[in-house]
């Protein structure tokens, strides 16, 4: 039975709640136009080397708290609550961050937002996954990288050319803008049903389906519940999501994602920006960072039109193969300058490559290894183990992102900067392999079909398989 449906609420709605995404961008670019004002003594801040990468990396520790804040709040007060909340610690942390002069409480600062991260990170992709349909759940799931961006872009784009002051108080507007643009947004109808709230379900589905016709919501409603229904008897907890073997394909997909997803470079690129283009392009730090920026948000808007007309495997996998190129490349760029010490016409006329290198790693990035992770995490688990299985995920994200950033540093004074880089390339290398083999495709598939084909056992996955093949033959 086919309906027409207006899909006005579910694009608004979606879009309002991917605006938490723009703190996160914000807050991870916020070091780059920061450092340097450290450096030239513009913040009037007395803080080492070593302390301003406790500062830059305790975001993802307070991250990885409020991924256990939001896998809680997700399930008790719902997706749509747990949004509002999560402006609060970033509120709170934006605003210490205007006002103290102190290493150690912008460290506490920077774990407040990091919260805030970290609970947007769990809830906001399981919101946009379960109220958009699955034509265009793909192509709406990347809005939020599209704000990750735009969140970036602002402090990339206004953060050199203005106060350290006034680069905290744009931090610290973006938690009320999204706080106040969510305000209107429905529930998602599978937390009501969870609990076996049918009329409040209805309620919100009709909202976000645009229709009237009560047999069509009734019969798709009912489709939903059962699979729900289906789902809540088995425990909702992480022992379940590791120990019983119908989520374990999917547990290792997710994690394997999650390691190219921020391993192959992200976060160091973002966090350390204009101090890598200091040590390497003619171009000015500031100017590459708003280039860098423009780049960005271009390539996510990009991105939501090319998850409409290409599967997710095919842009995966020629955005990890991307990435390792461009990695490779800057790794050769420091290679040259700092192990090999070529004379200065030569490098002169290398100097574009970083700037080649990083834009080129941006644009194939958000085309694929940005976002989609974060859509398939939320798409290949039931709705009772959906919550942890994202809040894990976030978690060990949270882990790397803090490892990375952390020992970037190090890394580079004791072997150079450029086996980083080339660390990032090998680990995407490798990915192209992973996602090649062990990656499955869920573009156009409910999410219902999604994880019934996540939870079969091999030898189920062998027979429909061959049933297909026989099928088509």
């Amino acid at each position: 039975m086919s309906v027409q449906t207006n899909r006005k609420v579910q694009y608004l709605a979606g879009i309002c709640a991917a605006l938490s995404f723009m703190f996160t961008g914000a807050t991870l670019a916020w070091s780059s136009p920061a450092i340097p004002k450290f450096k030239r003594g513009e913040a009037n801040i007395q803080i080492t080397e070593s302390e301003i990468s406790w500062v830059v990396s305790l975001h993802n520790a307070g991250a990885l708290v409020g991924c256990y804040i939001g896998q809680v709040l997700n399930e008790r007060v719902g997706r749509r609550r747990t949004i509002f909340g999560s402006s609060i610690p970033g509120l709170l942390g934006a605003s210490i961050m205007m006002f103290t002069t102190s290493p150690i409480l912008m460290s506490v600062a920077r774990f407040f937002m990091g919260l805030t991260t970290g609970i947007t990170a769990v809830v906001t992709m399981i919101y946009v996954t379960e109220i958009a349909d699955k034509e265009i759940r793909g192509s709406l799931g990347m809005t939020v990288q599209v704000m990750n961006n735009l969140g970036s872009l602002m402090i990339y784009g206004i953060g050199p050319f203005v106060s350290y002051m006034a680069l905290n108080s744009i931090v610290l507007s973006i938690p009320i803008i999204y706080l106040l643009a969510c305000l209107w947004i429905p529930e998602s109808p599978y937390y009501h049903l969870k609990d076996e709230r049918v009329e409040a379900a209805r309620k919100e589905f009709i909202k976000l389906k645009g229709t009237t016709d009560e047999k069509w919501v009734d019969e798709q409603l009912g489709i939903i519940r059962s699979h729900v229904r289906e789902s809540m008897e088995n425990k909702t907890s992480f022992w379940e999501l590791v120990t019983n073997i119908k989520y374990r394909k999917s547990i290792y997909i997710v994690t394997g994602l999650k390691i190219l997803q921020y391993m192959t470079g992200i976060l160091v690129v973002q966090s350390y920006l204009e101090d890598i283009f200091r040590q390497s392009s003619t171009i000015s730090g500031p100017l590459a960072s708003i280039i860098y920026g423009l780049v960005q948000i271009i390539a996510g808007i990009l991105a939501t039109f090319l998850t409409r007309w290409l599967p997710r495997r095919i842009l995966m996998l020629v955005s990890c193969c991307g990435v390792s190129i461009c990695m490779t490349l800057i790794g050769l760029y420091f290679y040259l300058q700092d192990s090999v010490k070529v004379d200065v016409e030569t490098l002169k006329s290398l100097a574009p490559l970083p700037l080649v290198g990083i834009l080129g790693f941006n644009i194939l990035y958000a085309n694929g290894m940005g976002n989609l992770p974060y859509v398939m995490q939320a798409e290949l688990f039931p709705v009772n183990v959906k919550a942890v299985a994202s809040s894990t995920a976030t978690m060990l994200a949270c882990i790397l992102g803090f490892v990375v950033t952390k020992c970037y540093q190090n890394v580079k004074e004791m072997f150079g900067h450029y086996s980083v880089f080339w660390s990032f390339a090998l680990i995407g290398y490798i990915g192209v392999f992973f996602i090649y083999f062990f990656v499955p495709e869920t573009k156009d598939k409910t999410l219902e079909e999604v994880q019934d084909n996540m939870e079969m056992l091999p030898e189920q996955e062998a027979l429909s398989k061959a049933i297909s093949i026989n099928e088509n033959v």
